[in-house]
């Protein structure tokens, strides 16, 4: 605004917009023509301000309300379309040549904007009466969770980084390496009750990751459990009749509440044979509903404390970060 407040400033002190320009370029170390500088003058003089016009938008122009209403309708329909697919199909349906930058332009005035897929449970439509029959129960009997024992497993993976990072204007994005393959690692595996033993077993390549069996209630937390085994239901007893179960008798001794989700090796014939000649009280909870389960908090938690604080970068700073370097760290990698 400087600049052309003196071009105004010289102009109506009589001074010819050649002379302006030689002024300028001689003053200020600016190269203005004197056609560009008689353009900026006669349109201060039409409308009375240093600023340039508004630019119209320019849509209505080429494109008309029938097309705007096409692309409205599109985008309803599929989410997903990208501009390049939208122009293809608005130039094939009314024979036009509309350019993907156009498109951009339409999108954005009719107001839709993209954002990142947000995932939420799965809850079909038959259970979601269970649902809700279970959680006005609840209310109902005041339900306070006192002899509840909330279980679930999760799977934990080498990350280093939130995802997240902030840098300032211009500089460039800082990169996190990412190796190619896994990390190659030995690893202490512990047999648990069938067998008498502890062996090292040397892996060329393992996954970056481990699974995690832990519980939570409100006389405190059982034990954790990792493992790289694929778990199935002879795995899970296991699993129970090392943390579950001396966790109730230690604190539950007059009665508890079980909840687990319903995957079918929680809750397949074996299993629940399994729970009754062990004395745990399944709660059942309808199914599908992982939300309804405290213990996913404290899953996200943990999984964001070791991404942020512990940043491992093998399979044994992963479950330091786990077990908080108590020594307990062992890996069940098969039974």
């Amino acid at each position: 605004m400087y600049m052309r407040q003196r071009i105004v400033n010289m102009r109506q002190s009589g001074k010819s917009y050649v002379k302006i320009s030689s002024i300028l370029s001689d003053t200020e170390g600016v190269s203005i023509s004197r056609e560009a500088i008689g353009k900026f003058y006669t349109r201060f003089r039409a409308n009375g301000t240093l600023s340039d016009p508004p630019k119209a938008a320019g849509l209505r122009k080429t494109l008309q309300d029938r097309h705007l209403v096409f692309i409205d309708e599109k985008i309803h329909a599929d989410r997903e379309i990208s501009a390049q697919e939208l122009t293809r199909e608005i130039n094939a349906r009314f024979h036009i040549n509309i350019s993907v930058a156009t498109i951009k332009r339409a999108r954005k005035s009719l107001g839709w904007t993209r954002s990142a897929t947000q995932y939420c449970q799965m809850v079909r439509h038959q259970n979601k009466p269970k649902r809700l029959d279970h959680a006005l129960k609840c209310l109902a009997d005041n339900e306070q969770f006192d002899d509840v024992i909330f279980t679930d497993e999760t799977t934990v993976k080498i990350q280093t980084t939130t995802g997240r990072s902030f840098r300032k204007e211009g500089e460039p994005v800082i990169k996190t390496a990412k190796p190619k393959h896994p990390y190659q690692v030995s690893i202490n595996v512990h047999f648990p009750y069938s067998f008498k033993k502890t062996v090292q077993i040397n892996h060329g390549k393992i996954k970056q990751e481990v699974h995690v069996w832990g519980g939570i209630s409100r006389r405190g937390a059982t034990g954790l459990y990792i493992f790289t085994s694929i778990m199935d239901s002879i795995v899970y007893q296991g699993i129970l009749t090392q943390k579950l179960v001396p966790f109730i008798q230690q604190q539950y001794p007059n009665g508890h509440r079980f909840m687990q989700d319903n995957d079918p090796k929680h809750v397949s014939r074996s299993t629940k044979a399994f729970m009754q000649n062990n004395g745990i009280n399944h709660w059942v909870t309808p199914p599908e509903s992982p939300d309804m389960n405290p213990i996913e908090n404290l899953w996200g938690s943990l999984k964001y404390h070791i991404r942020r604080r512990k940043k491992p970068t093998n399979q044994q700073e992963l479950l330091d970060g786990c077990f908080g370097n108590t020594g307990e760290a062992k890996v069940v990698d098969k039974w």
